[in-house]
Formats: C-alpha cells, sequence, structure tokens
C-alpha cells in the first residue's frame, strides 16, 4: 500500500490538492477549475440559459479522462490541518474543519473521508483529551440543514446514513437517533423527539419511534408521547402531524376547557384555521358548555403588501344562568362586530383611509370578556375616517363615519357624514419675494375651516331601523374664520391679536320651561333652519423677566429664575339682545331669572354663541420657572437642575359686567423632585361669596369675610422608581437571548404577557386630593375631599420570576379597588403565568403553563375559575 501525506497550509493547500489529484490515474475529486469558462447559471427570462459543460468538454479541458464512476458534479473541499490520498484504496481523508460542496450540498465536519469506489462520503467528529467534541458537524442542502454525530452519504444514489441528527425546521427541532435520507430529500427517523426546546438536551419532546419526514410539507409520525425532562407522561397520541411547510396551513386550534359554576363545563375557542390564499386567513372558534350556553367567533384577517390590511370579527353568544328548573334563570343574547382596515400610505400619496369599527350589545365585554381590559372596558367607539391633502396647497379635506355607544347606560350615536374642510394659515398679504423687514400688514394671517354633520342618537335596547324618522336626525355646519397677527414690540415685549369669527347652522332648538304644577322642566323641540354667529376680538401683549444669581464656591453653580407675565385683552358682544336674540329667559323654581341658549341642551348641535351679555375683559397671568445650575464631580461640569416647573396666577376683570366683575383667581403649579416625584396643584379662589348656592354680587371682605376663598383645590402625586438594574455590560450580553425571548412571546401570546425580566423591581404610585367647598341651596357651606389612589409594582423573586401587582384604593365606598397579580415564570422554552383578582364582582384566577413557540402554542395547561360565576 501506497499512502502520500501533504500537509497542508494557506495559502497554498488548495493549489496542492488539485495537483495531487490531476496526477491521480483515477480523477474524481477536484477543486473548481481557475478557467474563463462560467458555470451554468439560471437567467432571466429575457436571458438566453449558458448550458452546463459536458464530460468531454471538461476532459478536453483539463487534459485528463474523467473516470465513469466520478460524480456528476463537481466537489470542493478545505481543509484546515491536512489531506490524505490513499492511492491504492482511492480513498481520500481530510482532516481539521474539513468541508466539502457539491452543488448545493455544504458539508462540514472534523474529519472526512471519501471512498472513490463506492462514492460514499463518511464524516466523523474530532474530540479533545477531556472527550469533548471540537468540530462542527453540520450537513446543509438546499432550505434542508440539520447537525449530526457521524454521516455516511453516497454522492451518487443522494442516500445517507446519519446518527444523532439534530434538524430545524422553522422553530422546531426534529432529534433523531438514527435518520435514512432519501434522494428526494425525505427522510426516516428511528428513536426521535420533536422539540421547540433549543439545547443540545432539550426540557421537553413529543417521543415517537418512528417518522417520516418530506421537507417543507409535514413530519408524520406513529404513536407519540409527551415527555418533559425525560419522564413520559399520561399524554399520548396515536398518531403525530407536524406541519413544517413555511407558509401558513389550514389545521384545528385546540381548546381550553372550564368549569363554571353558571354556566357548566364547557370547551373555549375551539375551532380550525382556513388558509384560504396568500392574502387572506379566516378563523372559525367556538364555546360550549354543558348548560347550553354557547358561543360562535368568526374572524378573518386579510393584507396585500404595499396596498392595504385588516381584520374583521363577527361574534355572537348565548348565555344561559341556571338550571331550566330555578326560577331566576335567565337567558342573554349578545354579538359585536370588530372592523379594522388601514390602507398603505404609500399606495394613496396625499390621502388616507382608516377604519375602526366596533359595534355590540351592551352586555357582551361582561359576559364574554376573558381578559381584564375587555371585561372593564365600557365603551364602543367607531371611525371610518378619509382624509385628503394637496401637495404644495394649504387645504385638506377630511369624511367620516362615527359612533360611539356606551354599555353602562345604553345610549349611543352615530354621525354620518362627518365632513370637514381646512384651509390652515395663510398670509394674503405678504410678497411672494420678500426684501428687508417685513411690513406690519405682511404678517396678518388667516385661516378657514367648515364642518358639517349629521347625527342620529338612540337608546341600544330599542334601537331598529326600521323605527328610524327623518326627524331624528339632528344636521348642522359650522364654520370658523380667523384672522390674527403677531409682532415684536420695542424688542422685549411680544404683541398678538386675533379676530375670530363662527357662524353656527343648527336645525333644531330645545326650550327649557319649570312647570310649578309637576316640579319638572317641560321642554320644547323646535325644527328648522337657525343661524347663529358670534365672533370677538382678543389681544395679549408678554415678555420675560430674568434673575441670575451665580456662587464662586460650592456645590450649586447658579440660581436662575424667569418670570412670564403676559396682559390679555379680549372683547365679545352680548347675544342674547337685539339684533342677536340668540338666547332665551328661563327662570328657576326659586325665581332666578337665566338666559339660556336653546342648543346648550339641544342634540347634536354643531356649536352656538355661549355670551348672552357683553364680555370686555383685560386679564393678567404671571408665570414662574425656577432652575438651579448644579457642579459636577468632574472638573468643569455642571448639569441643570429644575426646582420649579412652573407656578402661575390668573384672572379677569369684565369691565362690561353690572356686578360680578372680577373672575375667579387661578393658580397652578408642577414640579418634579429627584426625576422620580411628580407634584401637581391646581387651585381657584374666589372674591365673591356664595348664598344659596349662587354666587353673590358681595365681595367677602365687604361681608366680614377674608380678600379671597379657596373653593377648589386638586393635587397630584405621581410617584415612580425602579431599582436594581444590571450593568451596561450585562445588559449588552443578554441582549441577544433576551430579544429573541420576547419576539416568541410577542408573536404566541400577545405583548401583555412579556414581561422584563432585567428589572428586579418597580413601583409606580399615582395619588390625587381633590377639595371642593359646595355652597348648597340652604346657603350652607360644605366641604367634599375626594382622595384617589392607584398603584402598580413587581419585583423578580429569582432571575426568571416576576410578580406584578396593580391595585387601588376606593375612599368613597372605603374598599380596595380592581386588583391583579400576576406571577410569571420563565421556564426556558416554556412560561407559566397566574394572573389573579382576588377582589370584586371579578375576582377570577387562571393558571396558565404553555410552550412559549407558536409551532406547539396550543400544547398548555390551563386551569381557570371564571368571574361569571360571580353574577
Amino acid at each position: 500500500m501506497h499512502i502520500e501525506s501533504v500537509n497542508i497550509t494557506r495559502p497554498f493547500r488548495h493549489l496542492l490538492l488539485l495537483i495531487v489529484l490531476l496526477l491521480s490515474p483515477c480523477v474524481i475529486w477536484a477543486q473548481v477549475p481557475d478557467t474563463d469558462v462560467e458555470p451554468a447559471t439560471e437567467q432571466s427570462d429575457t436571458t438566453a440559459k449558458v448550458p452546463a459543460m459536458t464530460k468531454e468538454a471538461k476532459e478536453k479541458q483539463l487534459g485528463i479522462k474523467i473516470s465513469k464512476d466520478a460524480p456528476e458534479d463537481e466537489v470542493t473541499s478545505v481543509a484546515k490541518d491536512s489531506a490524505i490520498m490513499d492511492m491504492e484504496k482511492n480513498v481520500f481523508f481530510l482532516y481539521g474543519n474539513a468541508q466539502i460542496n457539491q452543488k448545493d450540498i455544504e458539508l462540514k465536519s472534523g474529519v472526512v473521508e471519501f471512498d472513490q469506489k463506492s462514492n460514499v462520503v463518511s464524516a466523523y467528529p474530532t474530540y479533545d483529551t477531556t472527550g469533548l467534541k471540537t468540530s462542527d458537524q453540520e450537513f446543509i442542502q438546499g432550505s434542508e440543514k440539520f447537525q449530526y454525530d457521524s454521516l455516511k452519504y453516497n454522492f451518487k444514489s443522494k442516500r445517507a446514513i446519519v446518527r444523532n441528527a439534530r434538524s430545524t425546521y422553522g422553530d422546531a427541532f426534529m432529534i433523531s437517533q438514527q435518520v435514512k435520507r432519501n434522494p428526494d430529500q425525505s427522510i426516516y427517523g428511528y428513536k426521535n423527539t420533536y422539540t421547540t426546546c433549543n439545547l443540545d438536551h432539550p426540557h421537553y419532546g413529543i417521543y415517537a419511534k418512528k417518522i417520516k419526514a418530506i421537507p417543507n410539507k409535514v413530519i408524520a409520525s406513529g404513536p407519540a408521547n409527551l415527555q418533559i425532562a425525560d419522564i413520559p407522561t399520561p399524554l399520548m397520541f396515536p398518531f403525530g402531524i407536524f406541519p413544517i411547510n413555511p407558509k401558513q396551513k389550514s389545521g384545528f386550534i385546540l381548546p381550553t376547557y372550564t368549569m363554571e359554576q353558571n354556566r357548566g363545563l364547557g370547551l373555549q375557542r375551539i375551532g380550525y384555521y382556513f388558509d384560504i390564499n396568500d392574502y387572506i386567513g379566516a378563523t372559525i372558534q367556538f364555546d360550549i358548555f354543558s348548560k347550553g350556553s354557547y358561543g360562535v367567533y368568526g374572524s378573518t384577517n386579510y393584507t396585500k403588501r404595499y396596498k392595504y390590511n385588516g381584520s374583521l370579527n363577527v361574534n355572537y353568544s348565548k348565555s344561559i344562568f341556571g338550571e331550566p328548573y330555578d326560577i331566576g334563570k335567565t337567558e342573554q343574547n349578545d354579538f359585536r362586530i370588530d372592523w379594522t382596515h388601514q390602507v398603505d400610505p404609500r399606495s394613496m400619496p396625499g390621502a388616507s383611509f382608516n377604519a375602526k369599527v366596533e359595534f355590540g350589545t351592551g352586555g357582551y365585554n361582561r359576559v364574554n370578556g376573558m381578559t381584564s381590559g375587555m371585561v372593564l372596558n365600557n365603551q364602543y367607539n367607531t371611525s371610518i375616517a378619509y382624509s385628503k391633502s394637496w401637495i404644495g396647497k394649504p387645504y385638506a379635506l377630511s369624511m367620516a363615519l362615527r359612533h360611539n355607544q356606551s354599555t353602562n347606560t345604553g345610549l349611543g350615536s352615530i354621525t354620518l357624514p362627518d365632513i370637514t374642510f381646512n384651509v390652515s394659515q395663510i398670509t394674503p398679504f405678504q410678497r411672494k419675494n420678500s426684501v428687508g423687514t417685513p411690513k406690519w400688514y405682511e404678517k396678518i394671517s388667516g385661516t378657514y375651516m367648515v364642518a358639517a354633520q349629521n347625527r342620529y342618537d338612540f337608546v341600544d335596547s330599542t334601537f331598529s331601523l326600521n323605527n328610524i324618522k327623518w326627524s331624528d336626525f339632528s344636521s348642522g355646519i359650522k364654520h370658523s374664520f380667523s384672522l390674527g397677527a403677531a409682532y415684536n414690540i420695542f424688542r422685549f415685549f411680544n404683541f398678538s391679536v386675533n379676530v375670530p369669527y363662527n357662524e353656527y347652522w343648527n336645525t333644531k332648538q330645545l326650550i327649557r320651561t319649570w312647570n310649578p304644577g309637576t316640579r319638572k322642566d317641560d321642554t320644547t323641540m323646535n325644527m328648522g333652519f337657525y343661524a347663529t354667529r358670534d365672533f370677538s376680538v382678543t389681544s395679549s401683549i408678554s415678555t420675560r423677566i430674568y434673575g441670575v444669581k451665580m456662587f464662586r464656591k460650592g456645590s450649586v453653580a447658579g440660581i436662575r429664575h424667569v418670570i412670564t407675565p403676559a396682559l390679555n385683552f379680549n372683547y365679545t358682544p352680548g347675544f342674547s339682545n337685539k339684533p342677536f336674540n340668540y338666547f332665551y329667559n328661563y327662570v328657576d323654581q326659586f325665581g332666578y331669572s337665566t338666559a339660556l341658549s336653546p342648543y346648550s341642551i339641544s342634540p347634536g348641535n354643531v356649536g352656538y354663541p355661549t355670551n348672552p351679555y357683553p364680555v370686555g375683559s383685560a386679564g393678567i397671568s404671571i408665570n414662574n420657572t425656577l432652575q438651579m445650575k448644579v457642579r459636577g464631580k468632574d472638573t468643569g461640569s455642571t448639569h441643570i437642575v429644575s426646582i420649579l416647573d412652573g407656578f402661575g396666577l390668573n384672572a379677569n376683570y369684565n369691565f362690561f359686567a353690572d356686578s360680578q366683575n372680577l373672575s375667579a383667581i387661578n393658580l397652578n403649579a408642577r414640579t418634579n423632585v429627584a426625576k422620580h416625584l411628580d407634584l401637581t396643584l391646581n387651585g381657584q379662589f374666589d372674591a365673591y361669596r356664595f348664598v344659596n348656592g349662587y354666587r353673590s354680587k358681595e365681595f367677602l371682605i365687604n361681608t366680614g369675610g377674608p380678600l379671597v376663598q379657596l373653593r377648589t383645590l386638586g393635587v397630584g402625586l405621581g410617584f415612580n422608581y425602579q431599582g436594581g438594574e444590571k450593568s451596561k455590560k450585562d445588559n449588552e450580553t443578554e441582549e441577544g437571548r433576551k430579544g429573541e425571548e420576547a419576539q416568541l412571546l410577542l408573536r404566541n401570546n400577545g405583548i401583555n404577557d412579556y414581561y422584563d425580566f432585567n428589572i428586579p423591581w418597580n413601583i409606580s404610585i399615582n395619588s390625587s386630593l381633590n377639595y371642593l367647598r359646595k355652597n348648597l341651596v340652604s346657603g350652607k357651606d360644605t366641604i367634599i375631599i375626594t382622595p384617589n389612589l392607584s398603584f402598580t409594582g413587581s419585583i423578580r423573586f429569582t432571575p426568571k420570576m416576576m410578580l406584578n401587582i396593580t391595585s387601588g384604593y376606593d375612599f368613597y365606598s372605603k374598599s380596595i379597588g380592581y386588583t391583579t397579580i400576576n406571577v410569571t415564570r420563565d421556564l426556558h422554552c416554556w412560561q407559566m403565568m397566574l394572573n389573579i383578582v382576588p377582589f370584586g364582582i371579578y375576582r377570577n384566577y387562571n393558571f396558565t403553563i404553555n410552550v412559549k413557540s407558536s409551532v406547539l402554542q396550543d400544547l398548555k395547561l390551563v386551569r381557570r375559575r371564571a368571574y361569571q360565576d360571580n353574577y
């Protein structure tokens, strides 16, 4: 036996290997020849395809004869350590991270052995002195990819035997003790485990003794069993079908089961998914309960790339509470329709069309809600809107259909159409080519808007298309136009003036009169065309005053105080007298006369004048900010600390009023402490005395009282803090892994189920205290204090376990508010969630342990107690 050994080192290993192979009497393994002839590649439809080089042409090019048993396609090879050719047995060896390629096949291994006579390549791993594997064992052909321990592959028959193969199919893995591979790339596996765990030794898997896999189609198995931590579970399958097509396919949706006192034993959300085509998918699901309740839930999602996307959900449920023989047995039929549609802006330049439709019965969310957000939602809102803007033009158009409905009161309204046309700010007197300082009239700007709507109000329990009359609709049009300008005067002052004009066209008036006999208000509805208008003149002048104090020593480098005073002057005529006469005189049960607008409580009004009497007022406002510059530890470094973000007062004095000329004095303040505590304060002081629930003409100070009296005060506190964050280096290390886990969770269970395990704990507290001094009809003042408190917090017990709590306190009922407790445990390829609502009518719990990956999302265990049993 003659063996020739050659040490291969870069850059000469490819050249030496080629020389050895060319000198061999039977050349069957060669590097790609360096010629000007390109291999045949698939061209576009308009270009002729280059034919593959024939065997005769290759022999002529190489100047040698090619063996009859040589592979049809050329084989290239790379080895890091050495290559050995056994000339007598025609066996070729590659050592050290060997890699061979043939057409679409790529093979990596520690050791590669090729037998020319049998056309069989064998691959084995390499180990270090401790017995650990040091080589990458990988086989790739087209979209197929798997890792292995050892492999034998026949280049002619395209068949292979693989030991300890690990194949990847999307998010899933198939681990087989032995695999037989066929020329069509289908495989037969022996002692297999199908899993979504990416560890070499997975935490769980579905074990099957025999399987067959057809690439990009399906994996089929015989009897299978779920194993967790290598321990067989009682969950057995007579056979298994695992789709591995990267595209979506139709299939069954497995349900969760529940046991409820009112509705009985039930299966929830059992159904089927229909993969209609590449653009549309549909789902039909059912709820079935042993006591007769059921639900049908249909949904479809559609999308066309760069055009539009949307979804439609149509749901119906029938709920039966109680046994047939129960006196209090009730039945309830509910439905809900949801539609969303969004047009890609790229398909409609300058225009947009979006739809969000919610419509249903008032009890649907309460009976069928499976999350706290759905249960507590008491509003249906609909908007179908089209908008258009013109590039380079100052105007825009929008048209919409709107609907809103309260599930608590049952009141709803539909607005169709709702049309708005806007002309943005234009400067009609500005020169096209402005040179020098602009003239005063060039700064005059104007805006215009017209809005039209037609509205129908209804009660959901009595709503019927057959009962709708034309008189039930309320229509109106509003025109708004304004002229304004802003100037800088005397360098330090900013002056602005604005003249708004509004025109209202309504079709209904509602007039109230007090009826002493019934001791109630009688209402009279007038229908017709009613045009009203209002206008005013507003102006303001403001400046800024800066106060700065610098310090040479200490940690405080300086303090800056900014005062922003402003004066405003406003005039609005009164619209209750001639020539307007837009108000009527209303006398209440105590004989007090008030000018009321007939449109104030009229349904569907588009607006109306609000000033019955002329207003000519002068107002003053003062706002303050206080900041401090603090020196840092580094020499020369400083940073700004805000002490007071705002502290302001404002008031107005009406010169035209015959009494109560001075308005209430408003106070507001806000600040932030240590970046974690937000404080806000809003208050109102009044200088007039209140009598029998009304503001009188007398000043408090003239009746022996103080100069002003606090009438309302609101204090808000928001605290947010999180602690124990990891270092930047640790965050960067876990960034990739955390991102992958987040994507799995978002795809499987939604964003609300993903918790940031990098933050050991955080707490957020929001509280408010409202003070109201109310003067009763009896003339006595009463103090009403309304506190509110809510908080949310989380703590990480372990690197993989998180507790989240959201709660509050209702001071009015002296009870704990709506509370949720969520415990989440990250189990690598699984996750566990426990959601508890411990108090109130919606108390329930939901325990779920499920696989993270969407591939086996139906592999889960659910235990729950429904809140519906609390009714």
